[in-house]
């Protein structure tokens, strides 16, 4: 019998086949290292940690089967659309399993794994990558909302004139600009989509004017709303009543403006870094300096309730991001962490996150998992089931969200790109 020394140093085994619903296993080349029937294990497994997609990115997915071989296994590809190229390979004393899309193939795979009598059946997405360019080629995004069954992107504070000026929109292949009354040295700094359809959008100003709130209506009218202040705004939210907030850079208050024109603040107790609005309506705002938090609060009665996080003078809770199930996601910039708080009980609980992975723009799909960009990596993850699996993109993915229909959508290199 030969020895774990020699099996490890042996030279690796690649087996690949073609494999389509119902196609038959993958088995190893003649020759192939084997694993003492004394030292496997009795069960198999599995875990994703690579996700396949196809089409524009066309990137190969990835599964770890722990302790086995590639002569000890026999797997077999279930599809519902085009067949994936299915291969194996040895990495010290595991085995890697490849998925590999054709063409623009997507839908689930489900892969049977077989190690003499253990067994493991494992479905795994293949999703579908599209990109669309958007104009010039050199577009960086500086956030991004749903919007008429696609997304409405802003440009990052720092871009040209045309660019910081409007926004651009794509629902299909197409990207175009919808154009606000933005001309000089003056920056679109945040945006949002109201529930009938209106775009707000804060314009920080060059002059001494200062800043504004403008609305377009879905029939193009413009409302323009004075802020009274040279502060930048950000971080756009809008509530149900149609009412837009912003985070006023540096200042304990809110600043907000009704459909009519009609201009509002919300005193606070401290400064708020960054807004969202809660499915319920709540302003959700994240907090950084002395004693760093998660704030609720009621836009009505302006009734508060804090939610301690992170380390009291270290952490900056950033990207808060509201979660079908009623919780709330944001970030740790400092950590690189992501957490879900469920602001009912206030129990706080990491995301499992790869080792080394710092978390940067936050998504929560209609499905329960949560996507997340790690921009110095160049990857996405995705978080479903207690563990994370991921994308490589090879740079750094701007503007992440996903809309109602589950699409996931991102800036990559000057071009949109989707994923369902």
């Amino acid at each position: 019998m030969r020895s774990l020394t020699a099996l490890l140093t042996a030279p690796l085994l690649t087996a690949a086949l073609l494999a389509s619903c119902g196609a038959g296993p993958a088995t190893p080349a003649a020759g192939a290292p084997t694993t003492p029937p004394t030292t496997a294990p009795a069960s198999l497994t599995v875990r994703l940690e690579t996700l396949a997609v196809t089409g524009a990115l066309n990137v190969p997915g990835t599964l770890r089967v722990n302790g086995r071989g590639p002569a000890d296994l026999t797997v077999t590809a279930h599809t519902q659309g085009a067949p994936v190229s299915v291969t194996l390979n040895a990495s010290g004393g595991d085995t890697l399993i490849g998925v590999t899309g054709t063409g623009a193939a997507r839908g689930p795979v489900t892969l049977s794994v077989q190690a003499g009598a253990a067994r493991a059946s494992v479905t795994l997405p293949l999703l579908r990558a599209s990109a669309a360019p958007i104009t010039g080629g050199t577009y960086q995004a500086g956030g991004a909302v749903p919007w008429q069954g696609g997304v409405l992107l802003r440009a990052v504070a720092n871009a040209g004139a045309d660019a910081r000026h409007a926004l651009m929109g794509s629902a299909g292949a197409e990207v175009t600009a919808l154009p606000f009354p933005v001309s000089g040295l003056d920056t679109i700094t945040g945006h949002a989509v109201a529930p009938d359809g209106s775009v707000w959008v804060a314009v920080r100003g060059a002059t001494a004017a200062g800043s504004e709130l403008i609305r377009r209506a879905p029939d193009g009218t413009l409302t323009r709303v004075p802020a009274g202040t040279t502060e930048t705004l950000s971080s756009l939210g809008v509530t149900p009543d149609g009412r837009v907030w912003a985070v006023v850079y540096g200042q304990a208050r809110l600043l907000s403006a009704a459909p009519d024109g009609t201009r509002g603040e919300l005193p606070l107790g401290s400064v708020p870094d960054a807004l969202t609005v809660g499915a319920d309506g709540a302003l959700l705002l994240t907090r950084r300096g002395d004693s760093p938090a998660v704030l609720r609060v009621d836009p009505a009665s302006g009734a508060v309730r804090t939610y301690p996080v992170g380390t009291p003078g270290v952490s900056v809770p950033a990207a808060p991001t509201p979660a079908p199930d009623g919780t709330l996601l944001f970030t740790e910039t400092r950590a690189g962490g992501a957490w879900r708080l469920d602001p009912r009980s206030g129990a706080q609980v990491a995301l499992p996150l790869p080792a080394g992975a710092r978390a940067g723009a936050l998504a929560a799909a209609p499905d329960g998992s949560v996507w997340v960009s790690d921009p110095s990596a160049g990857t996405l993850l995705r978080v479903a089931d207690g563990a994370a699996a991921q994308v490589t993109l090879g740079g750094a993915a701007r503007a992440l969200t996903v809309t109602p229909d589950g699409r996931v959508w991102f800036e990559l290199g000057g071009q949109l790109i989707t994923l369902d």
